[in-house]
C-alpha cells in the first residue's frame, strides 16, 4: 500500500501567544513543522507529503519546505479556521490527486508534534493497514472532572485515553466518510478519528509515546527545547538531512 503524510500546519497558535505561529519557529536550528516530515520520510522515503498551511503564512511555509525537501513530492493547500476545515481542505486536495482509494494509507499529523518517532509511525500505519483506521494515544495519567449544571463530577480515568497523532486511514474510508459526513458538517470534531468514527467506521487505538508531545503553550516550548537538548546530548537523535 502507498503511504501519504498530511502535515496539518494551519493553526494560528493563539494559546501560544507568539509573534509567529509556533509551527514556523526554529527549534534546534530548523522549523518545527519540518521535524515530523523528516521522520516520516526516513520511514517511507518515496512517499509524498501534503502540507496544510495558513493563508497568512502560506508562501513562507511553501518556500521553507520546498527548500528543505527539494527531492520530495510536496503538495500544498490553504487550511481553514478550524481543524475540521483544514482536514476538509486536505481531503479535497487528496481527492484531486486520486489518493482516496483503497490502496492508499493516509496519515494526518499535527505539525507541532515534532518528536514523533519512526517506530510510532510504523505502528500506526500497520494498524491502519490491518483495520482501516487507527489513532495513537496514551492513558490519561491525571484525575478528570466533568462540568455539570450544578458544578462538576469526577470521571473514572481508567477508560480514558489522551489522543495523539499521527492518525492513519485507508483512502477509500476517507472518501466514503467525506461523502457521507464532511468534517465541517458538525462543529465538534477536533481530530480525524472522531470524525471517521461518527461516520460509522471503527477506529483502532494504538499505544502512543510520552515524547510525542504537542507544543501548545509557552511551557511546552521550553519542554521541547529541553528534550531536544537531552536527546542530542545522549545521541538518540538520528542522522538528519539538515545536518
Amino acid at each position: 500500500m502507498r503511504w501519504v503524510w498530511v502535515q496539518l500546519a494551519a493553526g494560528k497558535g493563539e494559546r501560544f501567544a507568539g509573534h509567529l505561529p509556533k509551527q514556523f519557529l526554529r527549534l534546534g536550528g530548523k522549523p518545527v513543522l519540518a521535524y515530523s516530515i523528516e521522520v516520516f520520510l526516513s520511514v517511507s522515503p518515496h512517499s509524498c507529503v501534503v502540507v496544510v498551511l495558513p493563508l497568512t503564512h502560506f508562501q513562507r511555509g511553501r518556500r521553507v519546505l520546498t527548500r528543505l525537501f527539494s527531492n520530495v513530492p510536496l503538495y500544498f493547500t490553504v487550511g481553514g479556521e478550524t481543524r475540521s476545515a483544514s482536514t476538509e481542505a486536505a481531503l479535497s486536495l487528496l481527492e484531486s490527486l486520486g489518493y482516496l482509494q483503497s490502496d492508499y494509507l493516509i496519515a494526518f499529523h499535527d505539525a507541532v508534534r515534532p518528536f514523533v518517532s519512526a517506530s510510532l509511525i510504523e505502528r500506526v500505519f500497520e494498524a491502519a493497514a490491518t483495520h482501516g483506521a487507527a489513532v495513537c494515544g496514551l492513558p490519561v495519567p491525571f484525575s478528570v472532572r466533568r462540568i455539570t449544571a450544578t458544578g462538576s463530577e469526577a470521571i473514572p480515568r481508567n477508560s480514558l485515553w489522551e489522543v495523539q497523532t499521527p492518525q492513519v486511514f485507508r483512502g477509500d474510508i476517507l472518501r466514503i466518510a467525506l461523502q457521507k459526513l464532511p468534517p465541517t458538517s458538525e462543529g465538534h470534531f477536533t481530530d480525524e478519528g472522531s470524525w471517521i468514527e461518527t461516520a460509522g467506521f471503527p477506529v483502532t487505538l494504538v499505544a502512543g509515546e510520552p515524547t510525542n508531545l504537542k507544543i501548545t503553550y509557552p511551557i511546552d516550548w521550553e519542554v521541547a527545547k529541553a528534550w531536544l537538548k537531552r536527546r542530542n546530548k545522549s545521541g538518540e537523535a538520528k542522522s538528519s538531512i539538515f545536518a
